[in-house]
């Protein structure tokens, strides 16, 4: 299925018809094995532990140690965001509890980071049925005059009524001051050549830097048509933008451009037809 193939913003099709998901962040995606394996592998009866909190549900309750995780990458599988000097970055945090068959339980969440790093939790516990997860946000501003490197972010839960941490997590705050490098543009819909059709059509494209990308703008026939400001969680930013193909019909141009934080511009132009 690599014939014809591109991406819709939600995910990759073929003609504007099938869709397949777009890759979950790694954490995520182990996250959901896990659970899968717990959700069809039996669980012996055993009595309900004291403390469970949220009333204990009948039968059996396995209660487990909660897991938390940080969604940002700088690239594919690599924890941590690009910063800089006194830039606010925001970091997405997976809290899971992985009791099985208990009724729902609180957790609370803290975060760390080096001498003269400001960290805002503005919510930092959270009551979670078993076997659920929920996002929490963390928002970490670097000092200034600190020297570029990596920083330690590190993110972890407790069960509520319990002194110490049960699972914890190092993200990572990639501090630069340079970047000479445009950002570059990849997997357009439509792409170059193409012929589009229907009442409305799904124009996308997905953008990577080598450090982090600002926003994605984008032009039809040269006039603008709409922003994507990127949220730094992922190392790839998405543009997504339905646009009713009403008058448009025949050739067309597309312009995305795509502008890093140090205000380098990447340009990919497609030619596509409206019919």
């Amino acid at each position: 299925m690599t014939d014809n193939l591109r991406h819709t913003g939600v995910g990759y099709a073929r003609a504007n018809q099938e869709v397949l998901p777009v890759t979950m962040p790694p954490f995520r995606i182990a996250f959901v094995a896990a659970l899968a394996v717990t959700l069809f592998t039996f669980v012996p009866v055993a009595p309900a532990a004291p403390g469970g909190g949220g009333g204990g549900q009948k039968g059996s309750c396995v209660r487990k140690a909660p897991g938390i995780g940080v969604d940002n990458t700088w690239a594919w599988a690599a924890p941590g965001s690009w910063g800089l000097s006194g830039q606010q970055l925001r970091y997405s945090i997976d809290v899971l509890n992985n009791d099985v068959g208990c009724g729902s339980s609180s957790f609370t969440v803290s975060v760390t980071s080096p001498s003269g790093f400001l960290i805002s939790v503005p919510m930092n516990s959270v009551t979670l049925q078993s076997s659920s997860l929920a996002d929490l946000s963390a928002y970490v501003t670097s000092p200034p005059a600190l020297a570029d490197g990596d920083y330690p972010v590190t993110v972890m839960v407790q069960r509520a009524g319990e002194s110490s941490p049960a699972a914890a997590y190092t993200s990572y705050y990639k501090l630069y001051a340079s970047d000479a490098t445009a950002p570059r543009l990849y997997l357009p819909n439509p792409w170059d050549g193409d012929t589009i059709s229907g009442r409305s059509y799904n124009f996308t494209v997905s953008s990577a830097d080598d450090h982090a990308v600002q926003k994605i703008d984008m032009y039809i026939d040269g006039s603008y048509t709409t922003t994507k400001l990127c949220d730094g969680i992922s190392y790839e930013c998405q543009l997504y933008y339905n646009r009713s193909l009403r008058g448009l019909l025949g050739p067309h141009t597309a312009t995305f451009k795509s502008t890093d934080w140090m205000g380098n511009v990447g340009v990919l132009m497609v030619h596509f037809t409206a019919s």
